[in-house]
């Protein structure tokens, strides 16, 4: 498994597709292209120790799941914040992974993600479709 090829997919499983600044000013969590805008990434903790550290393309595949870096990031981060349920889910949605495999999981996001009104995006931190604008609740 590569992880250029899954750009839309970041290592904790993240669908980063369903940022605001996918291919607007960030190429995914998972892109190596240093022109990207978005520069945030070289910093978080997670990307660089399942790629570096660990040798991983995403969190689950590593032994010490669930570490401490994974659960002060995401799942004990912004509890009650709404905009930040992704985070919260994301114990369970790595579940999917683990048991679906890389490419049934893609599809299980961009579904997932998917407009029920229009088909466009449904964009994490508003839950709003980037498309028609309608909010949307996963």
């Amino acid at each position: 498994m590569s992880k250029k090829i899954y750009n839309e997919l970041a290592p904790c499983g993240v669908y980063c597709a369903a940022c605001p600044a996918f291919n607007k000013t960030c190429l995914g969590c998972s892109s190596d292209n240093d022109k990207q805008k978005r520069k945030s990434k070289w910093s978080c903790k997670i990307r660089n120790c399942c790629y570096e550290k660990q040798q991983k393309d995403f969190c689950i595949e590593c032994s010490d799941y669930p570490c401490e870096i994974y659960s002060k990031k995401l799942s004990s981060s912004h509890i009650g914040d709404k905009r930040f349920t992704y985070r919260h889910e994301l114990t369970e949605v790595l579940k999917i992974l683990k048991q679906k495999g890389i490419d049934e999981f893609l599809k299980y996001q961009k579904e997932r993600y998917k407009c029920p009104f229009c088909g466009g995006i449904i964009y994490f931190y508003c839950y709003k479709c980037g498309k028609c604008g309608k909010e949307i609740n996963l």
